[in-house]
């Protein structure tokens, strides 16, 4: 088990920053908005930075990640690795919290905890995601820290979610579910406290001059709240969506279809990991967390782009503590308990091997790496760079370190005119 837990550690570490090999768009406009608070105390768009809801580059953005992205970068800069730091700080704190989680909810079982966090250390879905800076997976961070704080009953529960919130706003639906169905138990009184907490918390998102914006945004996606369709087909379409994210074949043996999202090779967990989720089923787990599985989908389903492993990565704690509980069932028997490790050790290894030898190259476009490449170049007439994947602006901006790129000027040109000037250089990328 030891050596499962450090071969997870290892793999959240190793050519950490380089793999994978460039930044995203929403990771690039993070350093950008962080870089421009430190040069000038405002956003990319001139507004302060104490805000709940940044502008970007019009995709209007949470701020807790931003803001940590700008106080590690006061110290180490905006480069690569720091935007995606606090991913990372979060996906090494979550193995800790889900093993204490799981001793406290299940004070009996002293195996279980160790045996679940071994399952998350070695789970390709929370592999890669501590190697990004996604908020979602941030977000993640709060919401356990949440229901930690909510199991010892502690009142900084609600504080989290809130953090939780303006992490990643779509939790503001999950959240405060998740945590009735941790602190029910912990009394009326507390309950209706955390919630208020939670309630009063989330109300600065609708004061920003951004909030409508922000809404029009996320609801102009492919959804089934604006879908023009009758509410039978948006229940059908939605309990379809909804299962897609418990499919074998998401979970299991081929994940989420895009390359950002996941290596493409095997699914969000390991196959041995399968097995185990299914015997831990059996096995009568915790009720808790099972709603908790139940529940981490829900809004996923709302978008019409599913199997999504972002959106749903609420999932991975409950998916730990089950194959946690099928390992400590099947390792009662001393044979089948080393067949196990072995199984999950090679596993991981090929999952490994995949993921550092081969995936950097098969998700280049994925990570818009061409951007990057052009970006980092020096020039000495004016460029024009095909738009064919958005927003080269943004790249040039931040690996040029010149934020007056984000608008048009006497050296870049970002949208690729019908015919190329003759003193110009013209690239397209894709």
């Amino acid at each position: 088990m030891w050596i499962l837990i450090i071969l997870g550690i290892f793999a959240r570490l190793w050519q950490f920053g380089q793999i994978p090999n460039s930044l995203y768009w929403d990771e690039v406009a993070i350093g950008l908005d962080a870089r421009a608070i430190l040069q000038t105390g405002k956003d990319l768009v001139g507004n302060f930075w104490l805000q709940p809801l940044f502008t970007s580059y019009g995709d209007y953005k949470a701020p807790v990640y931003i803001w940590l992205v700008t106080l590690l970068g006061k110290i180490f800069g905006t480069g690569e690795g720091i935007i995606r730091l606090p991913s990372l700080l979060a996906g090494l704190s979550l193995l800790w919290l889900i093993f204490d989680l799981v001793k406290r909810i299940e004070p009996k079982d002293k195996k279980l905890p160790w045996l679940a966090l071994a399952s998350l250390a070695i789970m390709p879905w929370a592999i890669h995601f501590s190697r990004i800076g996604f908020e979602s997976h941030l977000s993640l961070f709060w919401l356990v820290l949440m229901v930690w704080l909510a199991v010892k009953k502690s009142y900084w529960a609600g504080l989290t979610g809130v953090l939780g919130i303006y992490s990643y706003i779509s939790l503001r639906l999950i959240a405060p579910v998740l945590f009735l169905i941790f602190a029910w138990r912990q009394g009326i009184k507390y309950s209706v406290i955390g919630l208020i907490i939670l309630a009063v918390g989330s109300l600065w998102l609708t004061q920003s001059p951004n909030y409508v914006f922000s809404q029009q945004y996320r609801l102009s996606n492919d959804n089934l709240i604006t879908a023009p369709i009758g509410k039978i087909d948006k229940g059908y379409r939605f309990l379809s969506n909804y299962f897609d994210f418990f499919e074998p074949k998401f979970l299991f043996t081929a994940g989420d279809p895009n390359l950002r999202h996941h290596s493409g090779f095997g699914g969000e967990l390991l196959l041995v990991q399968g097995l185990l989720v299914l015997i831990g089923l059996a096995a009568k787990p915790n009720r808790l967390m099972v709603l908790w599985l139940l529940l981490s989908p829900v809004v996923a389903a709302l978008v019409n782009e599913t199997p999504h492993a972002s959106r749903a990565i609420y999932m991975i704690v409950p998916l730990a503590y089950l194959a946690g509980l099928g390992w400590q069932k099947m390792a009662k028997n001393k044979l089948l308990s080393w067949l196990i490790i072995a199984g999950l050790t090679f596993n991981l290894l090929v999952y490994l091997h995949d993921y550092f030898i081969h995936y950097p190259k098969c998700s280049e476009f994925a990570w818009i790496k061409p951007y990057k490449d052009a970006a980092k170049k020096q020039y000495d007439r004016p460029v024009y760079i095909s738009p064919a994947l958005y927003k080269p602006e943004l790249y040039f901006a931040y690996y040029q370190n010149d934020l007056s790129l984000l608008k048009t000027n006497d050296r870049f040109y970002y949208y690729l005119p019908g015919i190329c000037p003759e003193e110009a250089i013209c690239l397209s990328l894709f």
